[in-house]
């Protein structure tokens, strides 16, 4: 009996093990952009590296769009570049999602992960089917040394980091 739990459960753990390394069962990897198929990871939740990966990979892609969402004065402190600003705490925040074109590719962040968790939930409600969320905001992005520009975003700056080994 014990024999036959052991190779049930070893059985079990194989296939926990074989979707951890496939990834999602739709074909999306986890692990960010995949090289050979150029796929992204799933919409929703993504980590710093994933981001990265993101955002390189959709430079110059006029349907993708970097928001941050927090304060000017946030903004200004550090931001990632190529970034559009949106004031979550602005009176006119709900207003200026519903402007936005629903077709694009978002990936928002703001300082810490619970900002981004509120708008990507009313972005989602809005309709918007391609969001993006970046897991501890600008505090995780800045933990791994990633580029960050000071001063506003309109402004001539120098981005101090550098983006992981892709």
């Amino acid at each position: 009996m014990k024999k036959r739990f052991a190779l049930w459960g070893g059985i079990a753990g194989l296939l926990l093990l074989a979707l951890a390394i496939g990834g999602c069962l739709d074909g999306t990897t986890l692990t960010g952009v995949n090289e050979g198929s150029g796929q992204l990871p799933a919409y929703g939740l993504v980590t710093p590296r994933e981001a990265a990966n993101i955002i390189v990979s959709m430079k110059g892609n006029p349907g993708f769009a970097l928001l941050d969402i927090r304060t000017p004065a946030e903004v200004e402190a550090g931001h990632i570049s190529g970034a559009d600003n949106l004031d979550f705490y602005g009176a006119t925040f709900e207003q200026d999602l519903k402007k936005l074109d629903r077709d694009k590719i978002y990936l928002i962040y703001c300082r810490s992960g619970n900002r981004t968790a509120q708008a990507r939930a009313m972005m989602d409600r809005l309709g918007f089917p391609k969001v993006y969320d970046l897991d501890g905001g600008v505090n995780a992005w800045k933990s791994l040394s990633y580029p960050i520009c000071l001063g506003p975003l309109d402004a001539e700056h120098d981005c101090s980091g550098r983006y992981p080994g892709l």
